[in-house]
């Protein structure tokens, strides 16, 4: 009787388990389906983030700079790279870390944390959002550039391309949260483009840097960002820094973020 009682309570208890790990998986699924519904129903995350980098790499890459690309291939993988960082970069800033300013104004945090759910599950729909995003966004610079012949890589190149571009989302989504944290929702746009914006230009993602401006190029993410991808492509020609250094800073980038964005997070008000 006692061996019975004791295999009893251990299947039931395995059965408690699994149930509460359903339960707990479907709560992750349910708030990210939410969250990315949210973002895409809005006009001013999804036009901007899913059409314009789309619609500046057509006109630099197909109608300016066109004849250019078919004498240096290499231009057409430059600027392919610099729109393409755009494309997942941006659902990052201004989905997640807007959105994230919003929710605070509203007091939506301290009612979710006074729901019964893993109180990571927000956090978890906002990243897999922004990387969900992120695909849809560089998708169609991906299909327009390939079916253009603009992009002379190979397919293992593209496929290491795409993979380095995903993981340069990162930081990025990092940096969201941060700005989602420290700002309210009215001021969150403007400080996250005070900050993106500069960093596009200055860290040389879209044309070259004259030498008296390459010593602040590596203070912007964006520029490790490209540097891992472009090493990901065996590009030399548009290789900066070691490989090594640009997966340093980017992970260096990703941590302070986030560890910004806990302390805040953590702080009453």
């Amino acid at each position: 009787m006692n061996a019975l009682a004791v295999r009893t309570t251990i299947h039931s208890t395995f059965d408690t388990l699994a149930s509460l790990r359903g339960r707990e998986f479907g709560a992750y699924l349910t708030e990210t389906q939410y969250e990315l519904t949210r973002m895409v129903r809005n006009p001013g995350v999804a036009i901007p983030v899913l059409l314009l980098p789309c619609a500046l790499y057509a006109l630099f890459a197909l109608l300016i700079a066109g004849e250019a690309i078919n004498k240096d291939p290499n231009l057409g993988v430059f600027l392919f790279a610099a729109f393409s960082i755009m494309s997942v970069t941006m659902p990052a800033m201004f989905g997640i870390g807007v959105s994230l300013a919003l929710e605070r104004d509203m007091g939506l945090l301290r009612l979710k944390r006074a729901q019964p759910a893993p109180p990571a599950a927000w956090v978890v729909a906002k990243i897999v959002a922004g990387l969900v995003l992120a695909v849809l966004a560089y998708a169609p610079i991906l299909t327009l550039a390939v079916a253009t012949g603009k992009l002379a890589l190979a397919p293992g190149q593209v496929f290491a391309l795409s993979g380095a571009l995903m993981v340069g989302t990162i930081p990025f989504t990092a940096m969201g949260l941060m700005i989602g944290a420290l700002c309210s929702g009215s001021a969150a746009p403007g400080f996250a483009n005070l900050i993106y914006l500069p960093g596009c230009y200055l860290s040389g993602m879209f044309f070259p840097l004259p030498k008296s401006m390459y010593w602040q190029a590596p203070i912007w993410p964006q520029f490790h960002v490209e540097q891992f991808a472009m090493h990901m492509t065996g590009i030399t020609k548009m290789q900066f820094e070691p490989l090594s250094m640009a997966i340093a800073t980017m992970l260096g980038y990703t941590v302070l973020f986030a560890g910004v964005t806990i302390w805040r997070l953590s702080q009453k008000g």
